[in-house]
């Protein structure tokens, strides 16, 4: 199998500690920062600047987005200092904490801390309706998309798809347009994204038919969820166009990270800014339920460190930061 690559570089809180976490970013010089976000008809490039809206309205930066590949790229471009806040999910931070991936180099990279859950991110894979591929393990010795190159679903389709015995022929990187329409083509004969429920791009292109769903069975899921970061969820019915039943998948919770170096109490706005303008993240055009977070988003197992900043508001609004994980 060949996996054709592109560059992907282009504890609790009084409520009076709102109060505090506003006067003490009043008292800071603004900031310029750079957040790195993902493509179009992604999660990522909806929810960057609706965060960004909130945060500047209230915390004191000037912020600029970059659009990447996705969860890995966002990661390496805060590693590098070309951006100091980005998105990812969280099984791709466990992969640059524990170094174990080829996109890693096989080195770690813990120059970044984690901010705050996003939404949960689930991994899509669809097929055409009168295509060959049926199944999960049709894709077998068969061409698949996965997505823009350095975006979750590249990076974490090989070892999902590996964990089921499952070897593709070609699996390739690409826009999710792009992708859609070579698959529409039978260039692909499958497309595997992972992202908000439903992705964007494939909630759009469904609404015209032809595609079905994938299913991860029960022993499928047992495998993929012994990958750090991973665990079992549903696409639940009618997510997209035309679906008539929940399918079984994999996810991940897609979450926002920072430089670890950045101010505490600036990072505390920022987090702050997410966690109390929820409304505004829901204007951003992404499915409702998709927006549901989790309290307990992060587990105390995993090697992810938090930002005591976020710490701070996080605490404040009932989610988990162990103290274990807090550390600048």
């Amino acid at each position: 199998m060949t996996w054709r690559r592109r560059s992907f570089l282009g504890a609790g809180i009084t409520l009076a500690s709102a109060g505090v976490i506003r006067r003490a970013a009043a008292g800071m010089p603004r900031m310029a920062l750079t957040m790195a976000t993902g493509e179009p008809g992604g999660g990522f490039a909806l929810y960057g600047p609706a965060w960004g809206q909130s945060a500047s309205a209230t915390a004191p930066v000037t912020l600029s987005y970059r659009a990447s590949g996705g969860s890995a790229a966002n990661i390496l471009l805060v590693e590098q200092g070309a951006a100091q806040l980005g998105l990812t999910t969280l099984a791709v931070a466990d992969q640059a904490w524990l170094g174990n991936a080829s996109w890693t180099g096989r080195v770690t990279l813990r120059g970044f801390r984690a901010l705050f859950p996003i939404f949960p991110a689930s991994w899509q894979v669809i097929a055409l309706l009168e295509g060959p591929v049926k199944r999960l393990a049709d894709l077998t010795g068969r061409p698949i998309g996965v997505g823009p190159a350095g975006g979750a679903s590249a990076v974490l389709t090989p070892a999902l798809l590996a964990a089921a015995h499952i070897t593709p022929n070609l699996a390739i990187t690409g826009l999710y347009t792009e992708q859609i329409e070579l698959l529409l083509r039978r260039k692909l004969d499958a497309c595997a994204f992972f992202g908000p429920t439903p992705l964007p791009a494939l909630r759009d292109a469904a609404g015209k038919g032809g595609f079905i769903l994938l299913g991860v069975t029960k022993a499928q899921q047992t495998a993929m969820a012994r990958l750090p970061g991973m665990g079992r969820t549903i696409i639940p019915h009618a997510s997209l166009p035309h679906q008539t039943a929940a399918v079984s998948t994999i996810g991940s919770d897609a979450i926002a990270i920072g430089r670890a170096d950045l101010p505490d109490q600036l990072v505390a706005q920022l987090t702050e800014a997410a966690l109390s303008d929820q409304g505004a993240m829901r204007a951003t055009g992404l499915p409702p339920d998709a927006m549901t977070i989790k309290n307990g988003w992060i587990d105390a197992s995993s090697p992810v460190l938090i930002h005591p900043g976020a710490a701070m508001a996080l605490r404040r609004h009932g989610f988990a930061a162990p103290a274990r994980l807090v550390r600048s």
